[in-house]
């Protein structure tokens, strides 16, 4: 009876310290700039938070923003952002630490009078989230990262409010961009157009004295970007294919010219040849009719 009186008290224990807490507290922001919004109190500053912000209010409402951070033993950690709301009020994320705590610090770009922070503790450690006018930040940086709709593994995969996607970079210029390096089966990219317009009647072939002139003056092929631009620009893909098989394609004409000039002039040494052979023949015809005499 004993045994089983402690170890129905050790199954509440552990339900107790591995169970979650969820706190709610109404916040302010004095100033823009960085401001504490949650602390981390175990050893080491260690353990995982998940916090919610949302404005409230008149035209600030909603404002949502959640936030999910690890503190491990040592400087290292983990952020992971989701706000589902237009940017204006927060740009990023951090963590801190002063030797004994770690703190989750946002980066506000106005005065809020009112925001509700909301805390799902996960209760490896303890922790808390900040109430009233919010601290300032400071102390040691672990990590920073920066506010989208998404961002995954600081910066790892980042959704931009405007539906850009950026895979090592906050700043996609495009709906999709890679900071690194592409490893696929096969990519396809949609064109509007083709290079065969090369083999139309109409197309005006630049002869081989032209292009000589243009490379030694330009130190490129027409149409085809420089060194200098490729490095500032890069290329797309498609539109580079396209003017690749364009070149390839003046090649192909250039070499069916050159073998047709090629065999009209084999067909001439041909048409000397049968006449040297012709001539010679005459001529021995003639040396026999001279020493007969």
């Amino acid at each position: 009876m004993i045994k089983t009186i402690i170890y129905g008290v050790a199954i509440l224990l552990t339900f107790n310290i591995y169970s979650q807490t969820e706190l709610t507290n109404t916040v302010s922001v004095d100033a823009a700039g960085w401001k504490r919004v949650a602390q981390l109190n175990g050893a080491s500053g260690r353990g995982y938070h998940e916090v919610i912000l949302m404005t409230t209010g008149g035209d600030s409402a909603p404002r949502v923003a959640k936030i999910s951070w690890l503190k491990g033993w040592s400087s290292y950690g983990g952020l992971n952002l989701v706000s589902i709301s237009d940017n204006g009020y927060w740009t990023e994320a951090r963590i801190t630490y002063d030797g004994t705590k770690a703190y989750l610090e946002v980066n506000f770009t106005k005065v809020i009078n009112s925001m509700n922070i909301y805390f799902n503790q996960s209760a490896w450690v303890g922790g808390n989230i900040f109430s009233g006018a919010l601290p300032n930040g400071g102390d040691t940086v672990i990590l920073t990262s920066k506010f989208g709709r998404l961002n995954f593994g600081e910066d790892d995969f980042f959704l931009a409010y405007n539906g850009n996607v950026g895979i090592g970079t906050t700043a996609p210029d495009e709906k999709l961009a890679i900071n690194g390096k592409i490893h696929a089966k096969e990519v396809r990219v949609d064109l509007t157009g083709w290079s065969d317009f090369v083999f139309e009647s109409t197309y005006n072939l630049p002869s081989l004295n032209e292009v000589e002139i243009y490379i030694k003056e330009k130190g490129h092929l027409k149409d085809i970007p420089s060194a200098k631009e490729v490095l500032e620009n890069g290329i797309l893909i498609g539109e580079m294919d396209a003017r690749l098989l364009q070149k390839i394609e003046e090649l192909m004409l250039y070499t069916i010219q050159q073998e047709k000039e090629l065999k009209s002039k084999e067909s001439k040494i041909k048409s000397l040849e049968d006449v040297l052979k012709e001539q010679d023949k005459r001529l021995k015809k003639i040396e026999k009719l001279i020493s007969n005499e």
